[in-house]
Formats: C-alpha cells, structure tokens, sequence
C-alpha cells in the first residue's frame, strides 16, 4: 500500500490487538521532520497517517499493553461520539477538584482563578500575535522511524494505536487523548508529530492569537498536562507566554 512513499522502504509491518495493520521504515533523523511534512501531505490521497516514533513492531506491542475494547475501529467510532469541548471541561472541572482537596483554606477558590481562561485573559495584558515558534521537550529527537496509522485524521491515532501517548500517574485514557487532538486539530490545525510514551509533540498550523485564545488555549494544555505547571513552563501564565501561541507544541508527564 504504502509503496515507495518518500522514497523509504516500508519494510516494518504489523497489526495491533486491535487489528490495526500498521507499517513503518527507517528515516535519517537529519530527514525526519521533512519526511513527516510529505507524508501528511499525502495522507489524503493514501490514508496512512504518519507519526514519527516507534516502529511498526514496536506499536503493535505497546498497543497489546491496553484491552482490546478501547482500541482499534470499534472503540474508534464510539470515541468519535464524544464531544471534545465537553470533555475539556469535563478535564478542567477534574483539575480545580484535584487542586481543592489540597485541603487548605481558599483552596478551591484559587485552583477556580487559575483554571479560569477570562481571569487568565485580563493578566496577559492584551498579549497577541505570533508566539515563540517551537518548544521542545523530547528528549529523544530526532526519531529513527515513521509508523503510517490507517486514520482519517491523526487525532483518531491514540485510539487506534493506545501508548503512543502514555499519560503517566493520570486517569487519561485513550479516549481522552483523541478528543482533545481532536479539539485542538479543529480549532488551531494541531497535528499528532512525535508521540513518544510519556511526551508527546504536535505541529499546530494555526496557533491562538488573541488574547482570549491564548488564554483559552493555556488553560486547556495545563488541564490536560499539569506537568506543564508543575515542572516544565510554570503557571497557565507561562504557558500562554511560552507555548500556547508557538507553531510547536510539547508535554511530558512524569
């Protein structure tokens, strides 16, 4: 199927638990993010979605780690259901309770200001335009390998293929990680780059640019990766100013 796409040999092939067939090659890592930026390229016309990181085998073992009912097409039609801006807010209400039973007085009162992308808004002092362009986090780039995914979209990758992404010391599930790919795909043309287990990189074609957005679009990536406050960039504050408005997005979870 995959041919002689960019020029690789599609040597690596295998099929998930959840019978997704996945195929994959060796890239030069002076080549990778070129090689990526054709095959997204051509992913209307083939299908195959490319992210680079593991290869095919390797995949397909990481993906047999997960039961086979939140993987593969099934479990990809009923994720597909869920509605994306819910399940941020669903994720953003989960972080202000975690904050609160902190237990200390005002507690609660204080994880509300700092989840709330308005009050955010009026400290960024009418901060907008474009942002800092990429941040990195992996530590382990470039990648070797380019895995093509059957997927119409690469939001739909962590279901089809689950620990790409692995959320550590989180409730984050598969489902969770599509539908806010999915959200942020919609809303600022973010695209699945390097899932590498516990970071994960995304390009991101149209980035926040007024101040609300970026505000929005702090709170969400803080919600969704606290590590990003906790040990990486620091408050939504700093995640706004740091990330949220760059071309390249990055988090990690310890």
């Amino acid at each position: 199927m995959a041919g002689s796409l960019a020029g690789l040999s599609w040597a690596g092939e295998a099929v998930t638990p959840g019978g997704v067939r996945l195929l994959s090659a060796d890239v030069p890592p002076d080549r990778a993010d070129e090689i990526w930026r054709e095959l997204l390229e051509q992913h209307p016309a083939t299908g195959l979605y490319p992210v680079l990181g593991p290869d095919a085998a390797y995949a397909a073992e990481l993906a047999g780690r997960y039961p086979t009912d939140v993987q593969g097409p099934a479990a990809l039609a009923e994720a597909l259901t869920v509605d994306p801006a819910a399940r941020f807010e669903q994720l953003r209400r989960a972080a202000i309770a975690e904050g609160a039973s902190d237990g200390y007085e005002g507690a609660a009162a204080c994880w509300e200001a700092t989840y709330d992308p308005a009050r955010l808004a009026a400290r960024l002092d009418g901060l907008t335009g474009p942002g800092p362009g990429v941040y990195r986090i992996s530590r382990n780039y470039p990648p070797t390998s380019v895995l093509l995914v059957p997927a119409t979209a690469g939001y739909e990758v962590p279901v089809l293929v689950p620990a790409l992404i692995r959320a550590n010391n989180t409730d984050l599930r598969p489902v969770d990680h599509l539908a806010v790919l999915r959200h942020w795909h919609q809303r600022y043309g973010a695209e699945l780059y390097h899932p590498a287990g516990s970071t994960l990189e995304l390009d991101v074609a149209r980035p926040p640019v007024t101040t609300e957005d970026v505000a929005r679009c702090a709170v969400e990536q803080a919600v969704y990766c606290f590590d990003l406050i906790l040990q990486i960039l620091g408050e939504p504050e700093d995640i706004a100013r740091k990330q949220a408005r760059g071309t390249h997005w990055s988090f990690w979870w310890d």
